[in-house]
Protein backbone atom coordinates (compact mmCIF):
# COMPACT_ATOMS: atom_id res chain seq x y z
CA UNK A 1 0.00 0.00 0.00
CA UNK A 2 1.50 3.48 -0.67
CA UNK A 3 2.76 5.93 2.35
CA UNK A 4 -0.37 8.61 1.95
CA UNK A 5 -3.08 5.72 1.76
CA UNK A 6 -0.76 3.74 5.12
CA UNK A 7 -0.84 7.58 7.02
CA UNK A 8 -4.94 8.06 6.02
CA UNK A 9 -5.31 4.65 7.43
CA UNK A 10 -3.40 4.85 10.97
CA UNK A 11 -5.18 7.93 11.50
CA UNK A 12 -8.47 6.37 11.02
CA UNK A 13 -7.13 4.07 13.88
CA UNK A 14 -6.65 6.74 16.00
CA UNK A 15 -10.06 7.94 15.82
CA UNK A 16 -11.60 6.94 18.87
CA UNK A 17 -14.50 5.01 18.78
CA UNK A 18 -13.04 3.42 15.30
CA UNK A 19 -11.82 -0.35 15.11
CA UNK A 20 -10.82 -2.64 12.86
CA UNK A 21 -14.22 -3.70 11.71
CA UNK A 22 -15.51 -0.54 11.02
CA UNK A 23 -13.06 0.75 9.33
CA UNK A 24 -12.42 -2.45 7.32
CA UNK A 25 -16.28 -1.63 6.05
CA UNK A 26 -15.53 1.85 5.57
CA UNK A 27 -12.58 0.92 2.95
CA UNK A 28 -14.91 -1.96 1.31
CA UNK A 29 -17.24 1.20 0.25
CA UNK A 30 -15.04 4.02 -0.18
CA UNK A 31 -11.48 2.46 -1.62
CA UNK A 32 -10.01 6.30 -1.19
CA UNK A 33 -9.10 5.95 2.56
CA UNK A 34 -7.88 9.55 2.36
CA UNK A 35 -11.27 10.37 1.04
CA UNK A 36 -13.08 9.14 4.32
CA UNK A 37 -12.11 12.22 6.35
CA UNK A 38 -13.79 14.39 3.85
CA UNK A 39 -17.14 12.21 3.52
CA UNK A 40 -20.81 13.80 4.77
CA UNK A 41 -22.14 12.26 7.82
CA UNK A 42 -24.82 10.55 5.61
CA UNK A 43 -22.26 9.04 3.21
CA UNK A 44 -20.53 7.88 6.31
CA UNK A 45 -24.26 6.75 7.90
CA UNK A 46 -24.74 4.83 5.05
CA UNK A 47 -21.28 2.36 5.83
CA UNK A 48 -22.60 -0.70 8.19
CA UNK A 49 -21.44 -0.29 11.21
CA UNK A 50 -21.06 3.34 11.20
CA UNK A 51 -23.37 5.39 13.12
CA UNK A 52 -23.81 8.84 14.20
CA UNK A 53 -21.70 9.19 16.56
CA UNK A 54 -18.83 7.34 14.95
CA UNK A 55 -19.73 9.72 11.73
CA UNK A 56 -18.94 12.50 14.00
CA UNK A 57 -15.94 11.30 15.75
CA UNK A 58 -14.37 10.91 12.10
CA UNK A 59 -15.62 13.91 10.83
CA UNK A 60 -14.16 16.24 14.36
CA UNK A 61 -10.39 14.32 14.13
CA UNK A 62 -8.08 17.14 13.78
CA UNK A 63 -4.34 15.46 14.48
CA UNK A 64 -3.63 14.34 11.16
CA UNK A 65 0.07 14.70 11.93
CA UNK A 66 0.01 11.65 14.22
CA UNK A 67 -0.52 9.22 11.06
CA UNK A 68 2.48 11.04 9.22
CA UNK A 69 4.63 11.24 12.09
CA UNK A 70 3.90 7.75 13.00
CA UNK A 71 4.71 6.41 9.45
CA UNK A 72 8.31 8.72 9.52
CA UNK A 73 9.23 6.94 13.06
CA UNK A 74 8.25 3.62 11.88
CA UNK A 75 10.48 3.97 9.07
CA UNK A 76 13.65 5.45 10.64
CA UNK A 77 13.34 1.90 12.93
CA UNK A 78 13.24 -0.69 10.30
CA UNK A 79 9.72 -1.70 10.94
CA UNK A 80 7.44 -2.70 8.44
CA UNK A 81 3.83 -1.97 8.27
CA UNK A 82 1.18 -4.09 6.47
CA UNK A 83 -2.03 -3.58 6.15
CA UNK A 84 -4.99 -6.02 6.08
CA UNK A 85 -5.01 -5.73 2.18
CA UNK A 86 -1.56 -6.24 1.32
CA UNK A 87 -0.60 -9.75 -0.77
CA UNK A 88 1.73 -10.40 2.53
CA UNK A 89 -0.69 -9.97 5.08
CA UNK A 90 -0.95 -13.68 6.80
CA UNK A 91 -3.39 -15.82 5.41
CA UNK A 92 -4.24 -17.61 8.94
CA UNK A 93 -5.02 -14.23 10.83
CA UNK A 94 -7.04 -12.87 7.74
CA UNK A 95 -9.68 -15.46 8.62
CA UNK A 96 -10.51 -14.83 12.28
CA UNK A 97 -13.52 -12.50 12.88
CA UNK A 98 -12.07 -9.23 13.84
CA UNK A 99 -8.34 -9.20 12.39
CA UNK A 100 -5.57 -6.22 12.81
CA UNK A 101 -6.65 -3.41 9.67
CA UNK A 102 -2.53 -3.11 10.17
CA UNK A 103 0.29 -5.38 11.44
CA UNK A 104 3.64 -3.26 12.55
CA UNK A 105 6.67 -5.83 12.52
CA UNK A 106 10.24 -6.21 13.08
CA UNK A 107 12.14 -8.81 11.98
CA UNK A 108 11.86 -11.00 9.05
CA UNK A 109 9.17 -10.22 6.76
CA UNK A 110 5.77 -11.84 7.50
CA UNK A 111 4.63 -14.51 5.72
CA UNK A 112 0.91 -15.31 3.67
CA UNK A 113 1.17 -18.33 4.10
CA UNK A 114 2.84 -20.22 7.48
CA UNK A 115 2.91 -23.02 9.04
CA UNK A 116 2.55 -22.22 13.04
CA UNK A 117 2.00 -23.34 15.89
CA UNK A 118 1.11 -21.22 19.01
CA UNK A 119 2.69 -22.16 22.82
CA UNK A 120 1.40 -20.22 25.66
CA UNK A 121 1.23 -20.58 29.31
CA UNK A 122 1.37 -19.36 33.09
CA UNK A 123 4.43 -16.79 34.15
CA UNK A 124 4.92 -19.07 36.81
CA UNK A 125 5.88 -22.19 35.17
CA UNK A 126 6.61 -25.38 37.40
CA UNK A 127 9.92 -27.37 36.27
CA UNK A 128 7.26 -29.73 34.54
CA UNK A 129 5.97 -26.97 32.42
CA UNK A 130 9.43 -25.28 31.60
CA UNK A 131 10.61 -28.77 30.49
CA UNK A 132 7.11 -29.63 28.44
CA UNK A 133 7.40 -25.85 26.59
CA UNK A 134 10.91 -26.72 25.79
CA UNK A 135 10.90 -30.16 24.22
CA UNK A 136 7.22 -28.81 22.20
CA UNK A 137 9.27 -25.75 21.22
CA UNK A 138 12.05 -27.56 19.80
CA UNK A 139 10.52 -30.45 18.39
CA UNK A 140 7.89 -28.39 16.67
CA UNK A 141 10.66 -26.29 15.20
CA UNK A 142 12.64 -28.89 14.01
CA UNK A 143 10.16 -29.81 11.54
CA UNK A 144 10.30 -26.18 10.19
CA UNK A 145 6.80 -25.33 12.10
CA UNK A 146 6.60 -21.34 13.19
CA UNK A 147 6.75 -20.96 17.04
CA UNK A 148 4.00 -18.53 17.76
CA UNK A 149 4.07 -16.99 21.79
CA UNK A 150 3.31 -13.32 23.63
CA UNK A 151 6.59 -13.08 24.80
CA UNK A 152 5.42 -12.97 28.44
CA UNK A 153 7.67 -14.36 31.32
CA UNK A 154 7.16 -18.06 31.74
CA UNK A 155 5.90 -20.49 29.15
CA UNK A 156 6.31 -18.26 26.46
CA UNK A 157 9.73 -17.12 27.50
CA UNK A 158 10.50 -20.75 27.22
CA UNK A 159 8.70 -21.44 23.95
CA UNK A 160 11.09 -18.49 21.82
CA UNK A 161 13.97 -19.39 23.55
CA UNK A 162 14.18 -23.06 22.45
CA UNK A 163 12.80 -22.21 19.47
CA UNK A 164 16.18 -19.61 19.11
CA UNK A 165 18.20 -21.84 20.49
CA UNK A 166 17.14 -24.32 17.50
CA UNK A 167 17.78 -21.85 15.14
CA UNK A 168 14.10 -21.46 13.90
CA UNK A 169 11.48 -19.35 13.44
CA UNK A 170 9.45 -17.64 16.26
CA UNK A 171 6.98 -14.87 16.16
CA UNK A 172 6.31 -12.46 19.55
CA UNK A 173 3.15 -11.02 19.66
CA UNK A 174 3.12 -8.07 22.11
CA UNK A 175 0.57 -6.18 23.44
CA UNK A 176 2.20 -2.80 23.23
CA UNK A 177 4.51 -0.61 20.61
CA UNK A 178 7.34 -2.51 19.15
CA UNK A 179 9.40 0.57 20.52
CA UNK A 180 9.20 -0.98 24.05
CA UNK A 181 10.01 -4.44 24.69
CA UNK A 182 7.72 -6.11 27.62
CA UNK A 183 9.32 -7.40 30.15
CA UNK A 184 12.52 -5.50 30.14
CA UNK A 185 14.48 -8.86 30.75
CA UNK A 186 13.66 -10.22 27.69
CA UNK A 187 15.56 -7.70 25.44
CA UNK A 188 18.43 -9.91 25.05
CA UNK A 189 15.70 -12.76 23.46
CA UNK A 190 13.68 -10.37 21.60
CA UNK A 191 17.08 -9.19 19.40
CA UNK A 192 17.95 -12.85 18.98
CA UNK A 193 14.33 -13.48 17.99
CA UNK A 194 14.60 -10.94 14.81
CA UNK A 195 17.47 -12.68 13.57
CA UNK A 196 15.61 -15.80 12.14
CA UNK A 197 12.11 -14.37 13.00
CA UNK A 198 9.53 -11.80 13.59
CA UNK A 199 8.37 -9.39 16.63
CA UNK A 200 4.87 -8.11 15.57
CA UNK A 201 1.81 -5.82 17.41
CA UNK A 202 -1.04 -3.95 16.07
CA UNK A 203 -0.18 -1.57 18.50
CA UNK A 204 1.79 2.00 17.26
CA UNK A 205 4.80 2.51 18.94
CA UNK A 206 4.63 4.20 22.51
CA UNK A 207 1.31 1.82 23.54
CA UNK A 208 2.33 0.80 26.81
CA UNK A 209 1.35 -2.82 28.02
CA UNK A 210 -1.71 -2.02 29.66
CA UNK A 211 -3.45 -4.69 30.74
CA UNK A 212 -6.37 -4.17 28.59
CA UNK A 213 -4.23 -4.89 25.46
CA UNK A 214 -3.87 -8.01 26.02
CA UNK A 215 -6.80 -9.85 25.58
CA UNK A 216 -6.74 -8.03 22.56
CA UNK A 217 -2.98 -9.46 21.32
CA UNK A 218 -3.82 -13.07 22.29
CA UNK A 219 -6.54 -13.27 19.35
CA UNK A 220 -3.84 -12.72 17.50
CA UNK A 221 -1.40 -15.56 18.54
CA UNK A 222 -3.85 -18.11 17.73
CA UNK A 223 -4.98 -16.59 14.63
CA UNK A 224 -1.35 -16.72 13.37
CA UNK A 225 -1.60 -20.53 13.99
CA UNK A 226 -2.55 -24.00 13.08
CA UNK A 227 -3.23 -25.01 16.69
CA UNK A 228 -2.62 -23.54 20.21
CA UNK A 229 -0.92 -25.36 22.85
CA UNK A 230 -1.07 -24.59 26.40
CA UNK A 231 1.40 -26.16 29.19
CA UNK A 232 0.40 -24.71 31.91
CA UNK A 233 -2.28 -22.07 33.17
CA UNK A 234 -4.05 -21.30 36.26
CA UNK A 235 -7.50 -20.88 36.83
CA UNK A 236 -7.50 -17.14 35.38
CA UNK A 237 -4.70 -16.95 32.97
CA UNK A 238 -4.49 -15.16 29.90
CA UNK A 239 -3.62 -18.33 28.30
CA UNK A 240 -6.91 -19.93 28.76
CA UNK A 241 -8.76 -16.59 26.34
CA UNK A 242 -5.76 -17.26 23.77
CA UNK A 243 -7.40 -21.22 23.82
CA UNK A 244 -10.87 -20.05 23.75
CA UNK A 245 -9.99 -17.60 20.87
CA UNK A 246 -8.59 -20.70 19.07
CA UNK A 247 -12.23 -22.54 19.20
CA UNK A 248 -13.72 -19.05 17.86
CA UNK A 249 -11.40 -18.98 15.28
CA UNK A 250 -11.49 -22.80 14.69
CA UNK A 251 -8.60 -23.95 15.14
CA UNK A 252 -7.41 -26.88 17.08
CA UNK A 253 -6.51 -26.80 20.73
CA UNK A 254 -4.15 -28.79 22.99
CA UNK A 255 -3.66 -28.90 26.30
CA UNK A 256 -1.16 -30.50 28.56
CA UNK A 257 -2.39 -32.32 31.42
CA UNK A 258 -1.35 -31.83 35.07
CA UNK A 259 -1.81 -33.05 38.13
CA UNK A 260 -5.13 -31.97 39.88
CA UNK A 261 -3.29 -30.42 43.45
CA UNK A 262 -1.27 -28.16 41.21
CA UNK A 263 -2.63 -24.50 40.51
CA UNK A 264 -0.74 -24.14 37.12
CA UNK A 265 -2.83 -27.23 35.90
CA UNK A 266 -5.94 -25.76 36.98
CA UNK A 267 -7.01 -24.05 33.40
CA UNK A 268 -5.79 -27.04 31.43
CA UNK A 269 -7.82 -29.83 33.13
CA UNK A 270 -10.92 -27.46 32.64
CA UNK A 271 -9.84 -27.05 29.07
CA UNK A 272 -9.57 -31.08 28.38
CA UNK A 273 -12.59 -31.35 30.55
CA UNK A 274 -14.04 -29.07 28.12
CA UNK A 275 -13.10 -30.63 25.17
CA UNK A 276 -9.62 -29.48 24.52
CA UNK A 277 -7.35 -32.60 23.04
CA UNK A 278 -4.77 -33.81 26.22
CA UNK A 279 -1.31 -32.88 24.65
CA UNK A 280 0.87 -36.01 24.49
CA UNK A 281 3.60 -35.60 21.96
CA UNK A 282 4.30 -33.49 19.29
CA UNK A 283 3.39 -36.34 16.52
CA UNK A 284 -0.14 -36.46 17.77
CA UNK A 285 -0.43 -32.72 17.18
CA UNK A 286 0.88 -32.40 13.88
CA UNK A 287 -1.59 -35.67 12.90
CA UNK A 288 -4.04 -33.46 14.06
CA UNK A 289 -2.92 -30.56 11.87
CA UNK A 290 -1.35 -32.37 8.79
CA UNK A 291 -4.40 -31.67 6.95
CA UNK A 292 -4.39 -27.92 7.09
CA UNK A 293 -0.48 -27.28 6.74
CA UNK A 294 0.84 -25.01 3.74
CA UNK A 295 3.47 -27.58 3.10
CA UNK A 296 3.30 -31.06 4.38
CA UNK A 297 6.48 -32.71 6.09
CA UNK A 298 7.11 -35.87 6.83
CA UNK A 299 6.53 -38.03 9.79
CA UNK A 300 8.36 -37.44 13.28
CA UNK A 301 11.14 -39.44 14.57
CA UNK A 302 11.11 -39.66 18.07
CA UNK A 303 14.47 -38.22 19.71
CA UNK A 304 17.01 -40.48 21.76
CA UNK A 305 19.95 -39.09 23.80
CA UNK A 306 22.94 -41.16 22.20
CA UNK A 307 25.24 -38.87 23.39
CA UNK A 308 24.84 -40.34 27.07
CA UNK A 309 27.22 -42.95 28.88
CA UNK A 310 26.34 -45.68 30.97
CA UNK A 311 26.46 -43.41 33.96
CA UNK A 312 24.77 -40.77 33.23
CA UNK A 313 21.70 -43.18 31.53
CA UNK A 314 21.91 -44.22 35.52
CA UNK A 315 22.01 -40.74 37.28
CA UNK A 316 18.94 -40.11 34.48
CA UNK A 317 16.84 -42.49 35.03
CA UNK A 318 16.63 -41.23 39.07
CA UNK A 319 15.61 -37.81 37.86
CA UNK A 320 12.71 -36.43 37.22
CA UNK A 321 10.73 -33.44 37.07
CA UNK A 322 10.57 -33.10 41.10
CA UNK A 323 13.70 -32.13 42.17
CA UNK A 324 15.78 -34.54 43.88
CA UNK A 325 19.00 -33.51 45.97
CA UNK A 326 22.49 -34.81 45.56
CA UNK A 327 22.54 -37.12 48.63
CA UNK A 328 19.18 -38.28 47.81
CA UNK A 329 20.62 -39.11 44.36
CA UNK A 330 23.78 -40.65 45.59
CA UNK A 331 21.59 -43.23 47.40
CA UNK A 332 19.35 -44.45 44.78
CA UNK A 333 22.38 -44.14 41.53
CA UNK A 334 25.00 -45.91 44.17
CA UNK A 335 27.30 -43.69 42.54
CA UNK A 336 29.95 -42.08 45.22
CA UNK A 337 29.19 -38.20 45.56
CA UNK A 338 32.54 -36.70 43.63
CA UNK A 339 31.63 -38.84 40.84
CA UNK A 340 28.26 -38.11 41.29
CA UNK A 341 29.12 -33.86 40.55
CA UNK A 342 30.83 -34.73 38.08
CA UNK A 343 28.32 -36.45 35.96
CA UNK A 344 25.59 -34.51 36.91
CA UNK A 345 27.78 -31.10 35.41
CA UNK A 346 28.57 -33.09 32.05
CA UNK A 347 24.18 -33.27 31.96
CA UNK A 348 23.81 -29.99 32.64
CA UNK A 349 26.51 -28.79 29.91
CA UNK A 350 24.28 -31.08 27.61
CA UNK A 351 21.04 -30.04 28.56
CA UNK A 352 19.75 -32.83 29.94
CA UNK A 353 19.34 -31.52 33.55
CA UNK A 354 18.94 -28.56 35.36
CA UNK A 355 20.09 -27.54 38.14
CA UNK A 356 17.16 -25.53 41.09
CA UNK A 357 18.86 -24.91 44.00
CA UNK A 358 20.50 -26.37 47.06
CA UNK A 359 22.34 -28.84 45.04
CA UNK A 360 18.97 -30.18 43.55
CA UNK A 361 18.42 -31.16 40.07
CA UNK A 362 15.36 -32.33 37.73
CA UNK A 363 14.93 -33.28 34.57
CA UNK A 364 15.95 -29.98 31.70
Amino acid sequence: MKSNLIIALLNLLNVRKIGPQKIRNLTTKYNDIEQIFSLSITELCSVDGIDQKSAQAILAYKDFDFGKKLFEETQKKNINIVCFWDKTYPQLLKKIYDPPVVIFSIGKPIKYKEDAVAIVGTRTATQYGKRIAKSIAAELSEKNITIISGLARGIDTIAHSATVQNKKRTIAVLGNGLDIIYPSENHKLAQNIVEKGTIISEFPLGTKPEAGNFPQRNRIISGLAHATIIVEAGDRSGAILTALNAVDQNREVFAVPGRITDKQSLGCNRLIRNGAIPYHNTEQVLDNISSRLFKPISPMQQSIRLDLSKRERTVIKHLSDEPIQVDVLCNKSGIEVTALLGILLSLELKGAVAQVGGKQFVLA
